[in-house]
């Protein structure tokens, strides 16, 4: 039974799955299985997924949601501490990524998660390096590595980068009325009033974006915005997964 479960769920993901696995690989941190909840790939993603050591779980497109497709492939996870999650299209930054993000766990028993900044991936849109610019974070970061949060905001353990304690998702599972998502920040939330913290690493960063331009991030930052209560997942209203 490894230490820690990475779980990612995909759909469509051949441009990126590969370098997102071939990094996870390698890693200095190594006691980890990768479990992969797959819905309805047409694309070569799970061809590129047979090429790696991993669990692969396929569920139905039609049963798909954020927060059920993470309890799903959490729920079939041998790990005994910890859940990584990430998304398809996540590249890890560095060799120590998972190392230095698990470490933070050792410092104090009232840590809920884990989580760091994204950058712009190289395919990014003009504005995402703008805005998800990599230099601009470091530069951001370089005076304090670690922030901790005691207090729900915008964008808290987003689940495109994010580690979290087994054991607290036993107690309490992803809120599946969550279905469009947000239920990332729900749960943060939730073990936030119950006087745990959260910490945001700038070493627990990765490559993430959807080549969204300008218009398209204002509308995503709404969607986001509009997260903080239940909404059920409906494909008609998808736009990118995380």
């Amino acid at each position: 039974m490894p230490e820690t479960s990475i779980i990612i769920r995909t759909k469509n993901e051949e441009k990126w799955i590969g370098e997102c696995l071939n990094r996870l690989f390698h890693q200095t941190y190594r006691d980890f299985e990768i479990v992969i909840v797959d819905s309805g790939s047409t694309d070569r993603t799970l061809e590129i997924i047979g090429k790696y050591e991993v669990n692969l779980f396929r569920i139905p497109q039609e049963q798909f949601s954020y927060p059920y497709a993470l309890n799903y492939g959490c729920s079939r996870s041998s790990a005994r501490k910890y859940f990584v999650f990430l998304s398809g299209h996540s590249l890890t930054v560095s060799r120590n990524w998972l190392r230095d993000g698990i470490e933070n766990f050792k410092t104090a028993g009232s840590i809920a998660g884990i989580y760091g900044d994204v950058w712009a991936l190289p395919d990014g849109s003009f504005w995402e390096k703008i805005i998800f610019n990599r230099y601009q974070i470091i530069l951001k970061n370089c005076f304090r590595r670690k922030r901790v949060l005691k207090k729900k905001q915008m964008g808290v353990l987003a689940f495109t980068n994010a580690i979290i304690r087994r054991d607290l998702w036993e107690r309490y599972p992803f809120n599946e009325d969550y279905g469009l998502g947000g239920e990332d920040m729900e749960w943060a939330d939730y073990w936030l009033r119950n006087g745990f913290v959260v910490i945001r690493d700038r070493n627990v960063c990765v490559y993430h974006s959807h080549g969204l331009g300008l218009k398209q991030l204002f509308q995503q930052r709404k969607n986001w915005i509009s997260l903080t209560e239940p909404r059920p997942f409906r494909v008609t209203e998808f736009r990118n997964r995380r």
